[in-house]
């Protein structure tokens, strides 16, 4: 069985095209897709400056069709953990996108690979909403 590469940390001021990335979202001066574990980018998001705050905001509530990305936190984030997870557990990599997109990846369980191994740092509820566990 093929697992998809995953590419991690998408480039700073980019937004994922495949997970709800849009040039509409003034967070984004780029849109990415994630290719064979590579972010590649595939719009030039062109701000003319003329829009709400300029390019240096980033403090708005997302608005109408906005991103708000999943804030996790990654501190003791490590590589290289074993045994590898099984579907429907997914790294937490699978969750860098738009909250509100994050349970519709098929993932029910995120893990986060530390010195000690995975850890559980957020899951979907039955009622599709990401939980963050503290």
């Amino acid at each position: 069985m093929n697992r998809p590469l995953l590419c991690g940390e998408i480039p700073e001021d980019g937004c994922p095209i495949g997970r709800g990335g849009t040039c509409d979202d003034e967070v984004c001066a780029a849109l990415y897709d994630c290719t064979e574990g590579n972010w590649v980018q595939v719009v030039d998001c062109e701000w003319d400056g003329s829009s709400m705050g300029g390019g240096g905001a980033g403090s708005g509530d997302g608005g109408a069709g906005g991103c708000e990305p999943l804030q996790i936190d990654r501190t003791g984030e490590a590589v290289g953990c074993l045994p590898a997870l099984r579907d429907p557990d997914c790294p937490v990599a699978a969750a860098d996108m738009c909250e509100a997109s994050v349970c519709l990846t098929g993932c029910e369980d995120f893990f986060l690979c530390t010195e000690q191994g995975w850890r559980e740092v957020a899951y979907c509820s039955e009622d599709g909403e990401v939980v963050l566990i503290q």
